[in-house]
């Protein structure tokens, strides 16, 4: 598990890289009271649910923490990356409000990428979808490939296409599907571009309020 962790921040690290080229902005630094800003605006949509007690400012400390122990883990060693970061990516650091992945996510028999994507879609849905018995099995390192996990009573079963180290994004559509039955939204969000992520996507468990707030704040565009 340690592994794949690593794994999926290393391709959000890359993923993110990216993301800000795509939109052919200029990195600049980003002030401490406009990320402590941009927590208080997220705190509106539902994010940091689990710091409910917790200022603004606490939160920033508390999620500061958060990023300098995985960056710490990445590298081995003490490593301080940081809250040079904006909306997005704080919106990032709260895995039960957003998932963000590279399709690109080495995807190959050891590292089952599709067993912790299911495994982030229940996070994603505070665990009304909670799947168990979780199974990715491989003919091959190039397939045949079978996903299966158990649903209340019912067995899922889904057959990924092997595509060298990509993602079949349909793992998604079957999670979202599953979670809908709990009367829970989750849209795909696109960011300030209709054009996405390029090859990353990102799904955030919103309610149409909460939608709304980041339309207005950040002029975010989703999919249903």
């Amino acid at each position: 598990m340690k592994k794949i962790v690593i794994i999926l921040l290393l391709t959000f690290i890359s993923c993110n890289n990216q993301r800000k080229e795509n939109n052919m902005k200029i990195e600049k630094k980003i002030s401490k009271e406009k990320v402590v800003q941009d927590i208080g605006i997220l705190r509106k949509c539902g994010f940091f649910e689990k710091f409910h007690d917790l200022t603004n400012q606490e939160v920033f400390d508390k999620l500061h923490l958060k990023r300098i122990k995985k960056y710490s883990e990445i590298f081995g060693k003490p490593y301080d990356p940081g809250m040079n970061i904006d909306e997005f990516e704080l919106a990032c650091l709260d895995d039960h409000k957003t998932f963000y992945m590279d399709l690109e996510a080495d995807v190959c028999q050891e590292n089952k990428v599709y067993e912790n994507v299911i495994n982030s879609f229940s996070l994603l849905s505070k665990g009304k979808f909670n799947p168990e018995n979780i199974d990715e099995k491989w003919q091959t390192n190039f397939g045949p490939i079978k996903v299966q996990f158990k649903l209340n009573k019912e067995i899922v079963t889904f057959e990924p296409k092997y595509s060298d180290d990509w993602l079949d994004p349909k793992i998604f559509e079957i999670c979202i599907n599953k979670i809908k039955t709990n009367n829970l939204r989750i849209v795909e969000c696109l960011g300030d571009s209709k054009y996405g992520y390029g090859q990353c996507i990102s799904f955030m468990r919103l309610t149409k309020n909460e939608q709304k707030i980041l339309e207005k704040e950040y002029h975010y565009m989703f999919r249903d």
